[in-house]
Parts: C-alpha cells; structure tokens; sequence
C-alpha cells in the first residue's frame, strides 16, 4: 500500500508540472530578406488534368526541397516570387521500361516545366527544366522526374548552374 500512494502522490506532482513560455515584444523583426512564394502557372484544361496534377506534384517537390534550404516559404509580401509552369508531362510506361530497360522511347517518362524567379517584382532568372525517366530498378519511378526537376530549380537558386 506503501507503494501505491507514493506513486501515486509522484505521479501527480509530475503532471501537475506546468511548461510555458512568455515573450515581451520590445521592437518588432521580419525576416523578408530571404522569403519566397511559389506561384503554379500551369493551365487546367477541362480535357487534360494531369498537367494540373503534375503542377500539385512538382509544388510538393519544390516546398520539400525549399524546406531544408535559406529561402522561407511564405505568401505575405515575399522578396522572392518563383513562378513555375508544366508544360508538357507523359508519365510514360513503367511496364514498357521495365521490360525493354529502357531502350523503347513511348515507354519513357518526360516532365518539362518553364520556370522564372522574381525579385520584388522584377525578373532575375528564368529556366527551362527537362526530366525524364528512362528506366532502372523496376522500371523506374515516376516520382522521380518530379524530384530531379526541384532538385534542377533549387541548384538555379543557388546559383549552381548559373553561365557566368
């Protein structure tokens, strides 16, 4: 009985313990320098969706990509804007690159997007990005013609790929 009531005494002085935190704003601070938005551009036709899902698709690759990056995503007065637009997207087939290893061009996956960034309304770069899956393991996934072209746009950002 000893037992019982010194854990239970224990117990609820654990969960009686309270965390918080308190701030005083003296002077107010936004971090504008380095925001970006990103802006889909791709066209939804009534006949064709699945540009707008590719536009879904490479948005989430994007966000995933900026995430671990300087740039903070926001949509309030960002510094940076990023206008990105799909233009062409073929999944292709996965059964055909598996099965020929990629050696049978209908078979292969292509995204292209179109891709532009702006500084406080001004265009500073602008870019064309080509991905495609041909084969590999399986027949190659899909998912990664939308990573390769994020991990394409954010080596621009950087200035990784940049001609001068």
């Amino acid at each position: 009985m000893r037992y019982y009531s010194f854990f239970i005494i224990y117990f609820f002085l654990t969960l009686s313990a309270c965390t918080g935190v308190d701030s005083q704003i003296k002077r107010s601070f936004k971090n504008t320098g380095n925001t970006i938005a990103l802006k889909d551009l791709t066209s939804i036709s009534i006949s064709d969706y699945r540009l707008a899902d590719a536009g879904s698709k490479i948005e989430d690759a994007l966000e995933a990509k900026i995430a671990r990056s300087a740039f903070i995503i926001t949509q309030e007065s960002p510094s940076y804007v990023l206008k990105y637009k799909v233009s062409n997207y073929d999944g292709g087939s996965r059964l055909k690159r598996f099965s020929t290893f990629g050696l049978v061009k209908s078979g292969h996956g292509k995204l292209k997007v179109k891709v532009a960034l702006y500084y406080k309304g001004k265009k500073v770069g602008a870019w064309i990005v080509d991905s495609w899956v041909k084969g590999g393991v399986l027949g190659g996934w899909t998912g990664s013609l939308f990573q390769r072209a994020a991990d394409e746009i954010m080596n621009h950002l950087r200035g990784k790929n940049s001609s001068f």
